[in-house]
């Protein structure tokens, strides 16, 4: 008997049993209780952020839409879900790293949070918030941070780009300051990024080689293929960020 039309996207047997079981909580064989139902759990997580539907809306199979809320948050504030996509981002390739950001819209529905609105602000787009990312590569990503729409890309990049063995950065334009080439040249990068027209002093760049920043543009087309991230829902930046670092776990497990 085939499937329900709404659950053509579930995980696959391959992809479950031997990418995603084995990272999270609650399986046989981890210290604490058995959770029989970690993969329906997840399915219906999926799912939400894939369509973009409230949580009211699950679908019944999936389970019950408060309880898988409640979970979701708690996988959130425990750091699951984040520490899930670390062990996914298996022998990124450092040979270049690219970084960038994109505006998210925020629906209605985000706003009135309680003390306020967060990671948000008003853009000539309306209330906005960005996702900061940074791609190896193969356009994989392996980095994210979330702010308000009106921060500026270039003071994120230092956060980005932290710790990271890579032998080239390439951005635009937009984070062409002295700090970050400063970062970038004390970690062994060279540094692929045009100068800005005002710099007094402007700095040759592998013209070539910045071709293939396309790739972290493409990661975000890649990321907003599910509507519950090309659109902000979420009161909570930290459940924002966690459903992003969810997106970046079905790529990793080629779940597109």
């Amino acid at each position: 008997m085939s499937q329900p039309a709404h659950r053509r996207h579930d995980i696959s047997d391959t992809v479950w049993s031997l990418l995603v079981e084995p990272h999270l909580p609650g399986r046989a064989g981890a210290w604490g209780g058995k959770a029989r139902d970690n993969r329906l759990f997840i399915n219906a997580v999926f799912w939400i952020l894939r369509t973009g539907a409230p949580w009211r809306d699950l679908p019944p199979d999936y389970g019950d839409w408060k309880n898988t809320h409640r979970r979701f948050c708690r996988w959130r504030d425990h750091g699951v879900w984040e520490a899930l996509l670390e062990q996914l981002v298996t022998e990124p390739d450092y040979e270049w790293l690219m970084i960038d950001a994109s505006h998210i819209k925020v629906h209605p529905h985000a706003t009135g949070a309680q003390g306020g609105n967060q990671g948000m602000a008003v853009t000539k787009g309306g209330l906005n918030s960005k996702i900061h990312l940074a791609v190896d590569a193969h356009g994989m990503p392996v980095r994210i941070l979330i702010t308000a729409g009106t921060t500026a890309d270039c003071s994120q990049a230092s956060a980005l780009i932290e710790g990271v063995d890579a032998q080239y950065l390439l951005a635009d334009k937009g984070y062409d300051s002295d700090a970050i080439v400063a970062q970038a040249e004390a970690n062994q990068m060279t540094v692929v990024i045009p100068p800005r027209r005002n710099r007094k002093q402007p700095r040759d760049y592998d013209r070539d080689l910045y071709k293939l920043r396309h790739l972290v543009e493409n990661a975000f087309l890649h990321l907003k293929r599910w509507r519950g991230i090309a659109t902000r829902y979420a009161k909570n930046t930290a459940s924002f960020l966690a459903a992003v670092q969810i997106r970046c776990i079905a790529l990793w497990t080629a779940i597109l």
